[in-house]
């Protein structure tokens, strides 16, 4: 990155121990910092860990900061030359938001940079000792909508079973709302879809991994059948629910037992 300014997206991890000294160092020489405060969450006190490493003044964004005024707050300076970090929980280009964000970024030639850190994919999976190139598609469960329940995440675990691949699912969450969807939820919701749709495919003996505050303390990495699951209790920390390949590897299910015993304690 050049010495004028910029746009720059640090990824703070999924703990604030787990951010980047690269991440630290560009924080460190910005001249506006942001932390987004509602795409994700990280374990510690992002703000005040920032304060605390370069004495300078940290702003939140709301989620209207970022997607509605993101040219004022974030483009404008950059462009009249100052370098204005946006910290982001987990990894910076994991959410459309700032993937958009880039976008218009670039279109009105403002320098820009990424810094990556651990996000929730595919660390849920490969802490998970699953194996990386067998992960499908990813979707999202999302609670119902006016009463209506989105069909898709079932839709996409059908094409996945199809090609025997695992099924990442992340979990709705909207911070400014206070939403934040846990694995116990996910389950529920995987069993309406299956009543709805009614072609087999998800069971409450369906093997899965429950994932819940991954890099925080306590996280928790269940591998189980669906019904023992939803006995996980609630975490403040991200979630994702994995539904297993209908054929798992050897290894796979192996490791994934090892691991489960290590960091799971209510359902092994």
């Amino acid at each position: 990155m050049n010495l004028g300014g910029g746009l720059i997206l640090v990824g703070a991890g999924l703990s604030t121990d787990l951010i980047t000294l690269r991440g630290v160092k560009r924080i460190s020489e910005a001249d506006v910092i942001y932390v987004d405060s509602y795409t994700s969450v990280t374990l510690g006190d992002l703000r005040g860990f920032i304060k605390s490493q370069t004495g300078k003044e940290v702003l939140l964004l709301k989620r209207e900061d970022i997607e509605e005024r993101y040219f004022e707050v974030l483009i404008r300076p950059a462009l009249e030359g100052r370098k204005v970090v946006l910290v982001v929980p987990g990894n910076p280009l994991d959410a459309t938001t700032h993937v958009a964000l880039l976008s218009e970024a670039s279109k009105r030639g403002v320098e820009f940079e990424v810094v990556p850190a651990p996000g929730i994919i595919p660390n849920a999976l490969t802490m998970s000792g699953l194996m990386i190139y067998k992960m499908g598609k990813i979707a999202t469960l999302t609670y119902p909508k006016s009463g209506i329940l989105s069909e898709y995440p079932y839709d996409v675990i059908k094409d996945n079973d199809l090609r025997n691949l695992h099924t990442p699912l992340l979990t709705e969450i909207d911070l400014e709302k206070g939403i934040k969807m846990q694995v116990r939820e996910a389950v529920e919701i995987l069993l309406l879809l299956e009543s709805k749709r009614g072609e087999g495919i998800i069971s409450e003996a369906r093997k899965a991994i429950g994932v819940s505050g991954l890099g925080w303390d306590k996280q928790r990495i269940c591998f189980g059948a669906l019904k023992d699951l939803a006995k996980l209790p609630d975490h403040e920390g991200p979630h994702t629910l994995i539904i297993t390949s209908p054929k798992m590897h050897f290894l796979e299910e192996e490791v994934a037992q090892i691991i489960s015993k290590k960091y799971c304690h209510e359902i092994t």
